[in-house]
């Protein structure tokens, strides 16, 4: 279920940002940006910016994100160490779904009926995406989230939810019994025999077809 990222425009986020009150950091003076409130924006690397308001700016992002304006795959996470806030649109960044966890109601959005209509071929996975139920996070927005494993361990404080556990290592070693008791290099050769047998099975359909 990992999506490899392919390079998206920078011009639609650096307008948004702006508009969401980034500063040219050419205009400030060393006292203003130096503040206690004062955050860099960084775009792939290259400074874009200042906020004054960071979490402000996180959360309309996001949200902007969810509602379809911005791509999917555009992450913007902190960095309160460094007081700087990140955003990334390159390639080659491996992105997961997970299931949004409303922060009011402390609910994942997605529902049994969701998943009904799904099944009745209603609705798809990018109907998900779409709605703002399912989102794509990459490896530096997941250290800024609370992901729970299953629905029963949500908490207040948890963002996202997973979708399926076996899905963390892959539908193959998924599919090995207890992988997480077993060395490493046992699930890899597993993995690669699982796949072997998985070809042969759909050659052998095909067959008798």
């Amino acid at each position: 279920m990992t999506h490899v990222t392919t390079e998206i425009e920078e011009e639609p986020v650096i307008r948004l940002l702006y508009n969401l009150g980034v500063e040219d950091v050419m205009l400030l003076s060393g006292a203003e940006v130096h503040e206690p409130n004062s955050f860099i924006v960084f775009l792939n690397g290259g400074i874009a910016g200042l906020i004054r308001n960071h979490e402000r700016l996180i959360s309309t992002f996001r949200r902007m994100r969810r509602l379809g304006y911005l791509s999917g795959f555009v992450s913007i996470y902190p960095d309160f160490k460094h007081k700087a806030i990140y955003i990334s649109t390159d390639m080659g960044r491996l992105c997961r779904p997970y299931i949004i966890v409303d922060g009011k109601t402390g609910r994942p959005r997605l529902t049994q009926k969701h998943v009904n209509e799904l099944k009745m071929g209603l609705r798809n996975f990018e109907d998900f995406l779409h709605d703002g139920i399912i989102e794509y996070l990459d490896v530096n927005e997941e250290n800024d989230s609370y992901i729970a494993l299953y629905e029963h361990l949500i908490q207040a404080d948890t963002t996202h939810l997973e979708i399926e556990p076996f899905t963390l290592l892959g539908a193959c070693v998924g599919l090995v019994p207890y992988p997480h008791h077993n060395q490493s290099p046992r699930n890899t050769y597993q993995c690669a025999m699982g796949k072997q047998a998985m070809g042969k099975c759909k050659d052998l359909n095909f067959l008798c077809i």
